[in-house]
C-alpha cells in the first residue's frame, strides 16, 4: 500500500490483484467544460480551485499525490504535491500545506515517498500493433552471434514444432549488423534438418532473413525483380535469402495471421506494458489511415488507455497523379471520423525518405558515398525512396490539405530532402503551422543543423540508439568514415540551436524503457553500450532537457500541449509516480527506473503494488523489448504467422 492515512487523505485502494485492471475511457475530464478558476502563485507554484470540473464534493480532490518531487516541465517550478479532481484535471500544485486545503472525505491519496512525480512519458513515434503482436513470435534479443551460435538458437525454436514444410518459424528481434563473421545468406538456414519455411525478421524492421522454403513459398527466384523500395539480394547462384526493406514483406506476408484470440491477449498484454513504463501518450507510426479503427476498438474496450495519434503511410506512388485525390480523400475520410475522439486523432501523414545506413542494407540515402571496408570511398550513396522534387510536391499538397508529415530520415541527404520539402510546402501554403517532424535524424550535414529552428521543424529522435554497440560500431563506422562517424544523432546541436526536439522509442524496432532513453540523451551511454564508454558525450544534453523532450516536446508534436506534458493547473492529470527521485541519483542509475503508478485524466492505469501490476515492476532495469511476455512467448512458441506492417 503507498498511500498512508492522515492529512493528504484516503490511501489511493487499488484493485485486487488478481482483477487485472481495464482501465476506462474516462471522457468526462475532456468533454466537460469550463474553466480553471483563478490561480494563486505561492512559493512561485501556481494552484487553483478548478469550478465547474466535477471536483469531489465542494471543491475537493479526488486524489492527492505527495511526499515526492513534483517536476512540473518548467526547472523553476518544483512542487511536492499535486491536487487531482474528480474529471482527471489538476487543481493544484505546490507544497503539501498548499495543496492540503483540497483535501476532503472522499479523497484518496498516493504517497510517492520521495519519488518524482512528473508528466506521464509521450512517446511520439512507436509502432504499437507490431510491437503488442510481436509478443507472439520467439525472439532473439537482438544479440550479437556468431553463425553456429545463431543455428543452434533456430534449432532450439525448431524442437517441438511439427516439421511441415508450410508451417512458419517466424523469429523476430534479429541483430543484423550483429552476425559476426558472415553475411546472412540462406545456406546457414538450409544447413538446419528441416523442411519448414524460417523467417528472421530484423529488430530494425529494415532486413529479413528467409531459408529456400520460405523464398519458395514467396515465390522469388533469380528472376524475380525487387520491389520499388527494397531489394532482393542475389549473388551467381540466385537470391540469398537476404532481403532489404520492402522485399522483406514479400516474405513475411506470405505467413499466416495471428488468430483474433491471439491478437487479443498480446493487445492486452502489451499495452498494459506502455502503461507500466509510463507511456501515457504514443503516436503509432505508419501503417493504413484504416489502422485508426482498431485502435479506437481498443481504446472503446479499455485495452487502451493511453491518447493515441495515428500516422497514415503514404508514399509517392499513392501522391502520384491520377492517385492523390483518392488517397487524400481516403485518409481525410478517416481523420474527419475521429475528429471529435476523446483519445484517438489522425492527423499525421508518414514518408519514408529512405533506409537503414548500417552494413549490410546501407539503403540510407547519404549526401556522401558509403566507403568499402578498406576506407575507399565506392559509387553507392543509398536511395531516397521519394526524390528531393517527388517529396517536395508530396509535402506542399499534404501541408496544403491540413497534414502534419512525418519523415523517416536516416541519411543526411534524407534529411536535407525533408527540409527542402518542407520549406517548399510552408512557402507554397503561408508558412509553417502543421508541425512537420523528420524522425532519426542519425545524420545530418552541420549546415542543415540550424533549418530545424528556422523552418519549425521538429526533431524526433530515438536517443537510446546514440550509444556504442553493434549497430554504431562495427556495422558503421568503417563505411562511413571517422568524420561521419562522429556526427551522428547530433541531438546537443539540434537543441543548442533551438531545435524543438521530441523523444520516442520506435518499439519494437528496439527493446523499450523510456528511462534508459533519457539517461542515453545525457550520458550517451545507456545499457546499449557495449564499450562502457559513451558515443561522443559532447552531444549529451541536460538531465531537464532529456525529460522535456519525453514530456513537453513529445506532446507538442502530438498537438496535446493544451492538455498534457506539464503538471500545472488546468492539464490533464496525465502522471507517472517513480520509484526514485531522477535528480537525486546518478544517472546511470535513471536507466533502472520503476515505475509505481501510472495515472491517465486521474485515472490509475498502472499500480506496481497489484499482481497485475508488479508483472512490469523491473521491466525497465532489465530493458526488455519482444522477450519480457516471456509467459505469452513460452505458450505461443510454435505459433508461426504473421506478416505485420511497421
Amino acid at each position: 500500500m503507498t498511500g498512508s492515512e492522515g492529512p493528504a487523505g484516503r490511501p489511493h485502494q487499488p484493485r485486487s490483484g488478481d482483477e487485472p485492471r481495464r482501465p476506462g475511457l474516462s471522457r468526462r475530464g475532456l468533454l466537460i467544460g469550463g474553466a480553471v478558476g483563478a490561480a494563486a502563485l505561492v512559493g512561485g507554484i501556481s494552484f487553483a480551485v478548478a469550478q465547474g470540473r466535477g471536483a469531489s464534493g465542494n471543491g475537493k480532490a479526488r486524489l492527492i499525490i505527495h511526499n515526492g518531487r513534483v517536476w512540473t516541465g518548467d526547472p523553476n517550478r518544483v512542487a511536492d504535491a499535486v491536487a487531482i479532481d474528480a474529471a482527471g484535471t489538476i487543481i493544484a500544485v505546490g507544497t503539501i500545506e498548499e495543496v492540503q486545503r483540497f483535501n476532503g472525505p472522499q479523497t484518496e491519496s498516493i504517497d510517492a515517498k520521495g519519488g518524482t512525480v512528473m508528466p506521464g512519458v509521450h512517446d511520439s513515434h512507436l509502432h504499437g500493433m507490431a510491437g503488442a503482436e510481436g509478443l507472439y513470435y520467439p525472439s532473439l534479443d537482438n544479440a550479437t552471434m556468431s553463425v553456429p551460435e545463431l543455428q543452434q538458437r533456430v534449432r532450439e525454436l525448431l524442437e517441438g514444432g511439427e516439421n511441415d514444410p508450410d508451417n512458419w518459424l517466424m523469429i523476430v528481434d534479429w541483430n543484423p549488423a550483429g552476425l559476426t563473421g558472415a553475411v546472412a545468406h540462406r545456406k546457414y538456414l538450409d544447413e538446419l534438418e528441416t523442411r519448414r519455411p524460417i523467417f528472421l525478421r530484423g529488430s530494425d524492421f529494415h532486413n529479413g532473413w528467409a531459408n529456400s522454403r520460405a523464398l519458395e513459398i514467396a515465390g522469388i527466384t533469380t528472376g524475380t525483380p525487387s520491389p520499388d523500395g527494397g531489394e532482393i539480394v542475389m549473388d551467381a547462384d540466385g537470391p540469398t535469402g537476404l532481403l532489404k526493406d520492402a522485399a522483406l514483406w514479400m516474405v513475411a506476408g506470405m505467413a499466416p495471421e495471428l488468430t483474433d484470440a491471439q491478437k487479443q491477449e498480446a493487445h492486452e498484454y502489451g499495452f498494459a506494458f506502455l502503461a507500466g513504463v509510463g507511456v501515457t501518450s504514443f503516436m503509432d507510426a505508419a501503417g493504413p489511415a484504416e489502422r485508426a479503427h482498431g485502435f479506437a476498438e481498443l481504446i472503446e474496450s479499455g485495452v487502451i488507455a493511453q491518447r493515441v495519434s495515428v500516422a497514415c503511410g503514404v508514399e509517392a506512388v499513392d501522391m502520384a497523379e491520377g492517385e492523390i485525390e483518392s488517397t487524400l480523400a481516403r485518409m481525410g475520410e478517416v481523420r474527419d471520423a475521429y475528429a471529435d475522439h476523446p483519445r484517438l486523432s489522425v492527423r499525421t501523414a508518414k514518408v519514408f525518405m529512405d533506409g537503414v545506413a548500417e552494413y549490410p542494407a546501407q539503403t540510407a540515402a547519404m549526401l556522401d558515398p558509403y566507403l568499402d571496408e578498406s576506407g575507399t570511398p565506392t559509387d553507392h550513396r543509398g536511395e531516397l525512396y521519394a526524390s528531393a522534387e517527388e517529396f517536395a510536391a508530396m509535402a506542399t499538397r499534404l501541408d496544403a490539405d491540413g497534414w502534419q508529415v512525418h519523415t523517416h530520415a536516416i541519411g543526411d541527404r534524407a534529411v536535407r530532402a525533408s527540409l527542402d520539402g518542407f520549406e517548399r510546402a510552408q512557402a507554397a501554403n503561408a508558412g509553417a503551422k502543421n508541425r512537420h517532424t523528420v524522425t532519426h535524424i542519425q545524420f545530418c550535414a552541420d549546415s542543415d543543423i540550424t533549418r530545424f529552428a528556422k523552418n519549425d521543424v521538429i526533431a524526433n529522435m530515438q536517443i537510446h540508439w546514440a550509444a556504442p554497440f553493434s549497430f554504431t560500431l562495427g556495422s558503421l563506422e568503417p563505411y562511413v568514415g571517422p568524420e561521419r562517424h562522429r556526427k551522428q544523432y547530433p541531438l546537443g546541436s539540434l537543441n543548442g540551436a533551438g531545435a524543438r526536439v521530441a523523444g520516442s522509442s520506435d518499439w519494437p524496432v528496439d527493446k523499450l524503457n523510456p528511462w534508459n532513453q533519457i539517461r542515453t540523451g545525457v550520458d550517451r551511454t545507456g545499457t546499449f553500450s557495449e564499450t562502457g564508454e559513451a558515443l561522443y558525450p559532447e552531444q549529451g544534453i541536460s538531465l531537464n532537457d532529456s525529460l522535456l523532450m519525453h514530456t513537453r516536446g513529445a506532446a507538442f508534436q502530438l498537438f496535446q500541449e493544451e492538455l498534457t506534458g506539464v503538471i500545472e493547473v488546468g492539464k490533464q492529470a496525465d502522471l507517472v509516480v517513480l520509484d526514485r527521485d531522477l535528480f537525486d541519483v546518478s544517472v546511470a542509475e535513471v536507466s533502472g527506473t520503476t515505475v509505481n503508478y501510472t495515472i491517465i485524466d486521474g485515472e490509475v492505469v498502472h499500480d506496481v503494488g497489484t499482481q497485475d501490476g508488479r508483472r512490469f515492476a523491473n521491466t525497465a532495469a532489465a530493458g526488455i523489448g519482444s522477450a519480457w511476455a516471456q509467459p505469452v512467448a513460452d505458450r505461443h512458441a510454435a505459433c508461426c504467422g504473421g506478416g505485420r506492417n511497421a
